[in-house]
């Protein structure tokens, strides 16, 4: 996997981004990436107020972007006094993750950063439309980001899941690996890798025989799981390692608890269907794993992943 040389920031216009930022600052301290600080910009009164005047439109829609500009600037201006190379870009979309999407598809960039809201009220992380956009459609790494510090030596898990029905989502886990060790070398971290399984529960079987031996299919499903972990891992590190985890249970319920257990800064997972992110973290279980998670997550694509909007 080649490094991080290329780092895009999403700064949300009116969202707290600091987080997103101090980050990308982290990471490029350590790699020598170059910073761009990306907002995506749309005004509705701006817009409206000029309907029938184009011209006196475009004049105060290119106002109003230099005053988000300048914004941004001021940040850089901070970062670049640090030695770091950081630019700033921003663009009017009335879509905004139309906007992000097609800017990561201009600049290239080796990876995203995106900073999840949290809800004033009630201090849970809730993700809008537009995260889940990014999250299925980004075709680079995206780290998406919470209010969360991470350690003086960084805890990374890697999230894999051996049982795949074809090749594709077998070269996903490889690229996890791949972006887990990396993240971990780069921070001097200590990484993790994690399989989350569920077995049928008791109540739900309905044949006597299988009933009677309950204890022995269960350990059956264990073994399976275990050789085609180890089978996955091909040697990176061995099954019994102590750095490797067999977790059994609800993945919302078991994945919280090991990131808590174990202090993790950050969840490398997969994104793409049948990956482990779409395929057993849909709808309202996901909501849940990251309202009861305080890490941060990267979510990775397969290679060749090609994004829809960029299509």
């Amino acid at each position: 996997m080649k490094t991080i040389s290329k780092i895009l920031v999403n700064v949300e216009e009116h969202h707290d981004s600091a987080q997103a930022i101090a980050k990308a600052v982290w990471l490029a301290e350590r790699s020598g990436a170059s910073i761009e600080l990306f907002c995506c910009c749309f005004n509705l009164s701006v817009r409206n107020g000029y309907l029938f005047d184009r011209e006196a439109g475009l004049h105060a829609r290119h106002g109003y972007l230099r005053q988000v500009e300048g914004r941004l600037l001021t940040i850089a201006s901070g970062l670049q006094s640090q030695g770091l190379n950081v630019d700033v870009d921003v663009a009017w979309d009335r879509h905004h993750c139309d906007g992000v999407l097609r800017k990561v598809e201009r600049f290239g960039p080796d990876l995203l950063i995106h900073q999840i809201g949290v809800h004033s009220r009630l201090g849970h992380y809730l993700m809008a439309h537009d995260d889940w956009q990014l999250l299925r459609e980004c075709a680079v790494p995206m780290l998406l980001v919470k209010a969360h510090q991470w350690g003086r030596v960084p805890a990374i898990a890697a999230c894999v899941d051996p049982f795949h029905e074809c090749d594709a989502p077998a070269d996903l886990d490889r690229c996890i690996l791949d972006h887990a060790g990396q993240l971990a070398r780069l921070a001097d971290g200590r990484l993790h890798v994690v399989h989350s399984f569920h077995t049928l529960p008791q109540s739900a079987i309905f044949d006597e025989h299988v009933v009677t031996d309950y204890a022995a299919l269960q350990e059956k499903v264990k073994r399976q799981h275990t050789e085609a972990l180890e089978k996955m891992l091909d040697g990176r590190v061995h099954v019994d390692d102590e750095q490797v985890h067999q977790l059994h249970g609800e993945s919302h319920l078991t994945l919280p608890a090991f990131a808590a257990q174990h202090k993790i800064d950050v969840m490398v997972m997969g994104s793409v269907a049948r990956g482990f992110l779409d395929r057993l973290l849909l709808g309202s279980t996901i909501e849940r794993i990251f309202d009861n998670m305080d890490c941060d997550v990267l979510a990775i694509k397969p290679p060749g992943f090609a994004s829809p909007s960029a299509a």
